[in-house]
């Protein structure tokens, strides 16, 4: 492999060929070839005798030929090759550039390092100039999958068509498969560009080589040698005999077609050009003699010179006592067939065949004894043998005459007989007495004149004649004696046996581009003419038939005579009658088999329409009778009979109680939505790289921080049991759940996991914890969500007959009251009991979430279930960008998953919801409505009561879907949004009319309504009414004194109320859109976003003018006629138990009231420089925060900014390194880590790790691991985006990556 290393070649592999390039040129051209011929040790193989001991060790077999396409390779390339015979350095440069990028892709370090090194030269100084000149930039692509590529260079149209040197990257080619690769990208390039046909490979594209320099001789004098002539019609004999490969064929064409570019016609004697082709009786040519077959180096003249015979070379002779038999040798049949038929002498004799065990005794005194073996039974090869000396007329002989020297033929008139007999048996004297039966002859045949010359082609059947010849017996009894090797007999004076040609390398050539194209006499010299008039010698494309046809083309305008042998070759090989009546032939066979086709068409097309038109008629009566049913009973169940496909099974069945079906999905912890940071502050932090930026950092802005304050001080003021029904939690360590789609019956899953646990693995799995590959999709799984019979489209569904919001409110409380869960121990009851488990071992919760007893409560079981499907619709809302605001024109969100399992999600948690929902639930409904709750009924006392204007709305929404009926009439989801949003609204206006003064609040009232609600200032005069008698607004009515008159932006607080309300609407409309199945509002603009949301959750029905719409607009009331009415007695309500909360402690009702609503910015990973200069001098001599000692691996996170100790034991606590415990404390398992010293990203992901690559790329985008180039990084925007994606969808485990178990060692 070194010698051909760019590194050395030029002092190894070069300079090789240089120095056999000059001998090349200075040794005689016959001896030349010879030697190589020799030296590649393929001089056997041109022999053309059918059956021969392999003596030859390089040989495995009769067809294999890596030695020939080695020594024609050879060839190739030392007639080619100009690297040291005048190429200019430019075009030198130019030509290993353009071998690398044809070998593959490369980047631009790769070429730099792969370009051969050359004494004296200087690659770089053109090496831009020629790079821009033969290839494209390719800027890396991101793949969906994860996978990531560097700045390539491809080569342009232009190589492929002009400059692509087969021969070059053979010379260059480390690997075999290299070369092969640059073949598949020539042939996919022909394929687009349509320069060839479908279904064709193409040849190599071998170049002509470039001229010599005046020094030296152009080494393809070489290809005008007999030798290489003779070789050529050997090959291309065996060629259309399949015993060669097409690239062998390819090689061959090309060193003809060189042949004849350079061959100087001018040298040649005019008479040897006006010379007759066909066979020369008067010379004797023997085989593997290549060096005699021709009788002139004249390549027009060898090129029509007919091969007649070749007398085969004699084997070593065997005398009769050391003779032994190779019958037990295998001799293979289909050559056998082929050659066998082409051995002749020349003279005419009869063979006898002997039946096994038959013998026969000669009357003759011949002294000879000799054996033959039987052929075998369904060989067609026929043996002709030379007659014997004899004075009679006709002598017996028991053999196959020996080689012989002599060239005496007997009279035609005598014709002499052998008897073949079993190669196994005894010797026969001639002339002995011998008790054995005589012989019957099995089969005698004539053969034809072995004088008969001319160019006749073998294809051609055999004419009879008056001479006599021997074909095998065709018995089926007959025992088989292979061998190999011809037997032979001592002191034996006969002609030795000859194979039969009859062929030149013309006639050759036309039949092998006749048998490459399948068609008789498919060379037309009209058509290439055509073909090639507009085509570049440079540019082409094409198959075999292509490149012969080329090549007779050349051998055509070289000579007349070659092209009027080339005319005379074709008529009487394939005759035009037969042709014309063989197409014929095909035409109507064609027409045939079209006709059937289309009857047979027609025929399932009618069967088709008739199973269609019963299929209508039955689906119209089944119609019928469904319509004269009685939809009075709306009310009763319809099961639903959808059907899943199980991807182990592969059948299709509908989920079942007792034989459930399970999504395939994968759980995990999450702590992406905790990481969003308040509006007001940057989007997106800035990892620092100087002590002011690390100073201006904050680490308390994000939105975990906040929930974490806030639920100290409602366990401060409050009861656990109420303030856990208040909230949602999952913001840091929630469960998410995602899915790839496919369904599985749970009882073939758990076959399915046993499987894995029994086998060995090369993906790092943990099946003992419920790990496994998706058996369709191959991705990451560790749970299945059960699927529920009422689950579908026809499911079962609690239809809705109210008319009125009073009465659907009522309805809805006694659903709430007659939340009464049985005991089930079905199969699916126990698969919904393990996802929930799954779920909750996947969970990372804060310690104040835990139980602090054996037994955790009811209240924080129900949240943990609730904050479940909180978490993974906030998931879904941010993989939409944290709105539902679409833009045509922007491509496909990349975040969002092509399949959801919200419903089937919902479905188990609201079974566990109903369980645990063991208090009056019903209350919150009534106090949402204005219905005054009784001590009796509260969870606590009313003094540690959570009030409602401190509750979470989308928590209250989440609870009332899991308790209620998953699939209830959308008038009852519909109602409960209205009455959430009522409650919303106030809390709102609440918090904006506690950030007012008491000026800028009467200010704002002046305008209020008294009698209806329908603006902000009615709201905030309600909201100031009733907070009148605390001191809620104190200091701010101190602060206020100010004789100035207040201004009062009306439209900007409106708009605040508007934008502190979308984040509750955008969660109603995700599980309105999820549960009925209904499509997002289409919306353009975020200016429109809370308008289209409130008509598409129906809180607003009725359209009206842009300038009176405001939020108060959809509150909704039940009709009353009390006094007062409800839309002003129900938010009093809501007020005073706030104000007996601001009784007992003022400034945290206010802090509550204040931060109750906030808005957030979307996640986002840390904001980095653009070079990565900047972190190298900043961090790699920062000392960790832990330990104070300057890690050997300086690793930071880039969730947080955090410095942490990769792989060292100095931070080790509890057998956790830091980096895999700061994983869990900062994103529940999942870590992001910018190693410094290496500029790559490392991936934790649970117990797994991965190096996911580098965010870093020099100028031609390339990686620069560990810094061994020393180039100057820049930040990669794409695969920065490409990061967040995968940390924002929860894809890192999708990812084709290599996953490791860390072990707790990072």
């Amino acid at each position: 492999m070194t010698y051909i290393q760019c590194n050395f070649c030029n002092s190894m592999v070069d300079a090789d060929l240089y120095l056999l390039q000059i001998c090349s040129t200075r040794i005689a051209a016959d001896s030349f070839l010879n030697i190589v011929i020799d030296k590649f040790h393929v001089k056997e193989w041109m022999s053309l005798a059918p059956y021969q001991a392999m003596q030859n060790a390089y040989f495995e077999g009769e067809h294999d030929t890596p030695m020939l396409e080695s020594l024609l390779t050879f060839l190739a390339t030392l007639v080619s090759v100009r690297t040291n015979l005048g190429l200019s350095e430019t075009a030198l440069n130019r030509l290993e550039m353009v071998t690398l990028l044809c070998m593959g892709d490369k980047t631009h370090s790769q070429l730099m390092e792969l370009m051969p090194e050359r004494c004296g030269t200087s690659q770089s100084r053109d090496f831009e100039a020629l790079l821009a000149e033969v290839a494209d930039y390719r800027a890396p692509a991101l793949e969906a999958s994860g996978n990531m590529q560097q700045g390539m260079y491809v080569p342009k149209s232009q190589i492929w068509e002009r400059q692509y040197d087969p021969i070059h990257v053979l010379l260059r080619a480390v690997h075999r498969r290299d070369f092969q690769t640059s073949m598949d990208r020539y042939t996919e390039y022909a394929r687009q560009k349509m320069k060839i046909k479908p279904g064709i490979s193409p040849w190599p594209p071998f170049r002509n080589p470039a001229e010599c320099g005046q020094a030296y001789d152009d080494p393809r004098k070489i290809l005008k040698s007999r030798v290489f002539h003779a070789v050529a019609l050997v090959v291309l004999y065996k060629a259309i005999r399949g015993h060669v490969s097409e690239h062998v064929m390819a090689l061959l064409v090309f060193l003809l077609e060189q042949a004849v570019l350079v061959s100087d016609r001018t040298a040649e004697d005019d008479s040897s050009k006006m010379c007759t082709s066909g066979p020369q009786p008067q010379r004797q040519m023997n085989d593997m003699d290549l060096a005699n077959w021709f009788a002139t180096d004249s390549l027009s003249e060898n090129l029509r010179t007919v091969i007649g015979r070749v007398i085969l070379t004699p084997e070593p002779e065997v005398t009769p006592l050391n003779y032994s038999s190779d019958s037990d040798l295998d001799w293979e049949g289909s050559e056998a067939e082929n050659e066998m038929s082409d051995i002749s002498v020349d003279g005419s004799t009869n063979v006898l065949m002997l039946e096994e065990g038959d013998w026969s005794a000669t009357p003759s005194g011949s002294d000879l004894m000799v054996l033959v073996p039987t052929a075998h039974a369904q060989e067609s090869s026929i043996y002709e043998q030379m007659s014997l000396p004899s004075s009679s007329t006709q002598s017996q002989v028991l053999a196959l005459p020996p080689p012989s020297t002599s060239s005496t033929t007997s009279d035609s008139g005598n014709e002499s007989m052998a008897v073949a007999v079993p190669g196994d048996r005894s010797m026969v004297r001639i002339g002995q007495a011998v008790s054995m039966p005589v012989p019957s002859v099995t089969a005698i045949a004539r053969a034809r004149n072995s004088n008969n010359s001319g160019a006749t082609s073998s294809w051609q059947a055999h004419t009879p004649s008056t001479s006599k010849e021997l074909v095998p017996s065709t018995s089926t009894h007959r025992k088989a004696y292979p061998y190999r090797r011809r037997p032979t007999v001592e002191n034996a004076n006969s002609n030795p046996p000859t194979v039969r040609i009859s062929e030149s390398i013309i006639s050759l050539l036309l039949k092998l581009h006749s048998q490459l194209s399948g068609v008789p006499d498919s060379y037309n010299p009209d058509e290439m003419d055509a073909s090639t008039s507009d085509n570049s010698p440079e540019n082409l494309f094409g198959d075999g038939p292509f490149y012969i046809a080329k090549l007779l083309k050349h051998i055509s305008e070289m000579d007349i005579n070659c092209r009027e042998y080339i005319q005379e070759t074709r008529n009487k090989l394939w005759p035009k009658q037969q042709e014309c009546e063989e197409e014929q032939k095909e035409n109507r066979e064609r027409e045939e088999r079209r006709r059937r086709a289309k009857e047979r068409q027609q025929k399932l097309m009618a069967e088709f329409a008739s199973k269609q038109k019963q299929f209508m008629e039955k689906a119209m009566e089944s119609e019928d009778g469904t319509s004269e049913m009685d939809w009075a009973a709306e009310e009763e169940v319809l099961i639903s009979t959808k059907e899943y496909d199980c991807v182990i099974c592969s059948q299709s069945t509908p989920s079942t109680e007792d034989k459930p079906m399970g999504l395939v999905v994968l759980v995990q912890a999450t702590s992406v939505t905790g990481h969003r940071r308040k509006q007001g502050y940057t989007e997106r932090a800035t990892l620092p790289t100087c002590d002011e930026e690390r100073d201006n950092l904050r680490r308390d802005d994000t939105l975990s921080c906040e929930f974490d304050r806030r639920v100290e001080e409602l366990d401060r003021h409050f009861d656990p049991q109420s303030w856990l029904l208040s909230i949602n939690l999952g913001w840091e360590g929630g469960v998410h759940v995602q899915t790839c789609g496919h369904h599985l019956h749970l009882d073939c899953l758990k076959a399915y996991l046993h499987s894995l646990r029994s086998q060995q693995r090369q993906h790092p799995l943990a099946p003992d914890k419920g790990e496994y590959l998706c058996p369709l999709c191959r991705q990451l799984a560790n749970s299945v969500l059960p699927l529920s019979p009422q689950l579908g489209d026809c499911s079962q569904m609690v239809r809705s007959r109210p008319s009125n919001m009073e009465q659907v409110l009522i309805e809805l409380g006694d659903f709430l009251r007659e939340n009464e869960q049985t005991p089930s121990t079905s199969n699916l009851s126990d698969a919904i009991v393990r996802a929930m488990e799954d779920m909750t071992s996947n969970a990372q919760l804060k310690p104040m979430f835990k139980s602090k007893g054996n037994k955790p409560s009811n209240q924080s079981l129900f949240l943990f279930v609730t904050s479940i499907a909180r978490t993974n619709l906030e998931v879904e809302l941010i993989q939409r960008w944290g709105t539902l605001v679409t833009n045509t024109n922007e491509p496909p969100n990349p975040l969002l998953p092509k399949r959801d399992c919200i419903v089937p999600l919902l479905h188990v948690l609201a079974v566990h919801a109903r369980a645990l929902a063991l208090w009056p639930a019903w209350m919150n409904l009534q106090q949402l409505c204005g219905l005054p709750a009784t001590p009796s009924n509260a969870l606590a006392s009313i003094e540690k009561e959570v009030p409602l204007l401190l509750r979470d709305p989308i928590a209250l929404l989440l609870q009332f879907v899991l308790l209620l009926p998953l699939h209830v009439d959308q008038v009852y989801f519909t109602t409960i949004v209205k009455v959430i949003y009522n409650l919303l609204y106030y809390q709102v206006v609440s918090q904006i009319s506690c950030g007012l003064t008491g000026p800028e609040r009467i200010k704002a009232c002046e305008t209020a309504s008294t009698t209806h609600i329908d603006s902000l200032s009615a709201a905030l005069a309600l909201i100031d009414e009733s907070f009148a008698e605390t001191d809620l607004y104190m200091d701010c009515e101190e602060a206020g004194g100010c004789s100035q008159e207040p201004h009062v932006n009306m439209i900007a607080l409106e708009q605040q109320v508007q934008k502190l309300c979308l984040p509750f609407l955008r969660i109603a409309t995700l599980l309105r859109h999820h549960i009925y199945n209904q499509p997002l509002p289409d919306i353009r603009a975020p200016q429109s976003e809370f308008v289209r949301l409130v008509y598409y959750l129906e809180l607003v029905t009725e359209g009206m003018d842009w300038g009176c719409f405001n939020a108060a607009v959809a509150l909704n009331w039940p009709a009353d006629s009390s006094q007062p009415p409800m839309h002003r007695r129900t938010p009093q309500m809501w007020c005073l138990q706030f104000n007996a909360f601001a009784m007992r402690s003022q400034i945290a009702a206010r802090s509550f009231l204040v931060d109750q609503h906030i808005t957030w910015h979307p996640p986002r990973l840390l904001e980095l420089p653009r070079e990565y200069e900047k972190i190298f001098t900043y961090y790699h001599e920062r000392p960790c925060s832990q330990c104070h000692s300057v890690p050997q691996e300086t690793s930071i996170c880039l969730l947080c900014g955090t410095i942490v100790c990769l792989k060292q034991n100095c931070c080790k606590q509890q057998g956790i390194c830091e980096a895999v415990a700061h994983s869990l404390e900062c994103g529940a398992g999942t870590g992001v880590f910018l190693v410094v010293t290496s500029t790559y990203i490392i991936v934790i992901r649970g117990q797994r790790a991965c190096l996911w690559g580098s965010l870093y790329l020099d100028d031609f985008e390339e990686e620069d691991r560990d810094l061994k180039r020393g180039k100057p990084l820049y930040l990669s925007r794409d695969r920065y985006q490409l990061l967040e994606q995968q940390w924002l969808a929860h894809r890192f485990d999708h990812t084709k990556k290599t996953w490791v178990w860390h072990r707790n060692a990072l």
